[in-house]
């Protein structure tokens, strides 16, 4: 459920939109939108059954949600970062709920926000013209009415798509999205989001109208709370040296508008504010500064040769924070192949099991040098992927880093659980907002 359109130009997202299922190239050597014949305009649909209703719902939506409110004539209340019981998230795909605001408009529509993400191949999108919302407060099925993309261009902010079509996107980038439904129970605390469809996408137990809910119909420029910092995903990264020069992969970072680290020395209770200064998009690697943060000298050194298929590796990081903990974790195999998906000779194949919040961690070998930084997953079990040293060391090169590196191998003869805790205070938590 994600779609193309922080990563495409201006003129592209007017002029462009997205490509249908079917015309992506079929060589797999790009996961960017095929840009053919059967491309449209975002939000401008061609279907009249929807058109009438498409716009009225996207007038409602500006004048409510990102414009000026002045009156209190509606009572329209927004719940960021809702708790979700569970949802149909996986090792492959995130879907977080970041808002829904209710009682929009005369018709007191109700607007879910929500973020997709996956790290599948030549991944799609579709949502089912049957899906429905239910509450704590009725059994009865509220259909949705409009669905679509939140973009950047002023004049389209909500821009619908089709339902029951599908739609390529791009692998390992988050998006905002949308769902439109009837008006709900002002009394409501709970709600249910399901796809007709057998296997389809699913919220249950979203939590509204709780402590962080917050009354915009009294005027508000945006329903996000101000000031504050929400994170609506992250990653794992390293540090490079003790300069506080952080290591991670670039979709994790990518169309962030701020950048926390924690665990910084094993503190987790403090997040330091980070910027980006230097990314490799092509590789998918990103290099961020944090000041201040007293980093000590990194215990590891960066490997400069390629290893070899059969050598034992170990990956530590922190996948999905929010329900496996904040604690590191750790997994290992072998390097299954010294390319990665479709011969990419720019990445390692890795027997090591990764999840979603991996991204950007380091792939040691069994001396504790750090011989790759992990960026993806395929669908089929035991099957992860690791961009090479030597693409990381050409971007600190470009970048002017001075490593400062261990003039010998710290770890020779040491145990695993000797080396973890060795470098465990180097790798950290990347949070996005």
């Amino acid at each position: 459920m994600t779609i193309m359109a922080n990563n495409l130009t201006k003129r592209q997202q007017m002029e462009i939109g997205l490509s249908k299922y079917g015309s992506v190239p079929n060589d797999g050597t790009s996961f960017d939108i095929e840009l053919g014949q059967e491309a449209f305009m975002l939000g401008t649909n061609k279907k009249n059954a929807r058109n009438e209703h498409h716009y009225f719902l996207k007038s409602l939506l500006l004048a409510f949600v990102f414009l000026f409110i002045s009156t209190n004539m509606y009572s329209q209340k927004a719940t960021s970062n809702p708790d979700v019981d569970n949802d149909s998230s996986s090792e492959t795909s995130i879907m977080p709920i970041t808002s829904v605001i209710t009682g929009l408009g005369d018709e007191k529509i109700t607007l879910v926000i929500f973020q997709y993400a996956t790290t599948l191949f030549k991944p799609w999108i579709s949502l089912d013209s049957k899906t429905f919302l239910t509450t704590n407060k009725s059994s009865t099925k509220l259909q949705i009415l409009d669905w679509g993309i939140i973009t950047d261009d002023e004049d389209d902010r909500f821009a619908s798509l089709d339902f029951d079509e599908q739609y390529f996107i791009k692998s390992r980038i988050r998006y905002d999205l949308f769902m439109v439904f009837p008006k709900i129970p002002e009394t409501a605390t709970l709600l249910n989001i399901q796809e007709s469809i057998t296997n389809g996408f699913y919220w249950r137990g979203i939590h509204i109208n709780n402590k962080t809910t917050e009354d915009i119909s009294k005027g508000s420029s945006d329903y996000s709370t101000k000031g504050e910092f929400t994170p609506s995903g992250s990653g794992s990264g390293f540090a490079i040296n003790g300069d506080g020069y952080i290591a991670t992969c670039y979709h994790v970072v990518a169309n962030a508008r701020a950048i926390k680290i924690r665990g910084i020395n094993g503190n987790f209770e403090k997040a330091f504010d980070a910027k980006i200064v230097s990314t490799d998009e092509k590789n998918d690697l990103a290099i961020l500064k944090v000041d201040n943060a007293g980093v000590s000298s990194v215990p590891y050194t960066f490997g400069s040769n390629q290893s070899d298929v059969g050598e034992e590796v170990f990956v530590l990081g922190y996948p999905q924070t929010q329900r496996l903990g904040e604690e590191l974790k750790l997994t290992t195999g072998v390097i299954s192949s010294r390319s990665g998906y479709r011969g990419d000779i720019t990445t390692y194949q890795v027997s090591a099991q990764v999840l979603s919040g991996n991204s950007g961690c380091p792939l040691f070998d069994n001396d504790g040098r750090v011989i790759g930084v992990v960026n993806a997953k395929y669908i089929e079990p035991n099957v992860s992927y690791a961009v090479k040293m030597s693409y990381l060391n050409a971007l600190i090169e470009k970048t002017n880093i001075n490593l400062r590196q261990q003039v010998s191998n710290t770890f020779a003869g040491k145990s695993l659980a000797e080396k973890v805790r060795a470098v465990r205070n180097h790798i950290y938590i990347i949070e996005v907002q």
